[in-house]
């Protein structure tokens, strides 16, 4: 069982820093080297979003095949209320996209961009963050105005709340949620190095970075309304 834990938290460990070192701004200056600007700006959003979603795949399909062990089965009412709140923070994260842009956060404008041949094809949103609004201010709407990095921090109630724990799926959350942490703060930054000053003055504008706040000040509102 041991060996197991081991194997599975590894295996998320080596899914989670392919992910972080792809998103890093070295491998996309390495990609524009090596394949132009113009063809990195049109597919290096939706080959990476490809390749996450099939690196967790096959860590799933790995996982399955690993000897485990259930650490607790939550039963009916209460298993719904958990799944309630799984279903609330899918809600929250499916906000959060929406407010980056779906299509714009899959890289489809760009694809678009590159298979009809236009010449210039701007780089896709760079992480999960908010978009420029102008050129000196952030878009802060949404989710975005409880915390800093709502679609990294969404998805630790719901990998958390599954009502049947095992100790594989546990091994996996505790990677995964170290990740989603410590991606964040990489992704701040990614962040400032991209939009400057805009950014720096999101960051400062007491919204917190993590956990959502649910109380905002005056003052608050007012910084992050420009």
């Amino acid at each position: 069982m041991f060996k197991s834990i081991i194997k599975i938290a590894a295996a998320t460990a080596l899914v989670a820093g392919i992910h972080s070192v792809l998103a890093s701004k070295a491998a996309k200056k390495k990609a524009s080297e090596l394949f132009g600007e113009r063809t990195r700006n049109g597919l290096y959003r939706p080959l990476y979003n490809g390749l996450a979603i099939a690196t967790f795949g096959a860590l799933g399909l790995y996982a399955l095949r690993l000897p485990n062990r259930e650490l607790y089965k939550i039963r009916r009412p209460f298993s719904w209320l958990m799944h309630s709140v799984q279903f609330f923070f899918l809600l929250y994260l499916v906000y959060g996209a929406r407010e980056i842009g779906f299509l714009k956060f899959a890289g489809v404008p760009n694809v678009v961009a590159l298979a009809t041949g236009q010449s210039f094809i701007p780089a896709e949103p760079e992480g999960q963050g908010p978009i420029l609004e102008s050129p000196d201010k952030m878009k802060i709407t949404g989710p975005f105005r409880l915390n800093r990095h709502p679609l990294n921090f969404g998805m630790i109630p719901i990998i958390w709340l599954m009502p049947r724990m095992t100790v594989n799926l546990a091994a996996f959350n505790l990677i995964t949620t170290v990740y989603l942490f410590l991606g964040s703060v990489h992704e701040e930054k990614r962040f400032v190095e991209t939009y400057g000053q805009a950014y720096i003055d999101y960051q400062t504008s007491e919204i917190n970075f993590f956990v959502p706040s649910l109380t905002r000040s005056t003052g608050t509102n007012k910084k992050i309304a420009g």
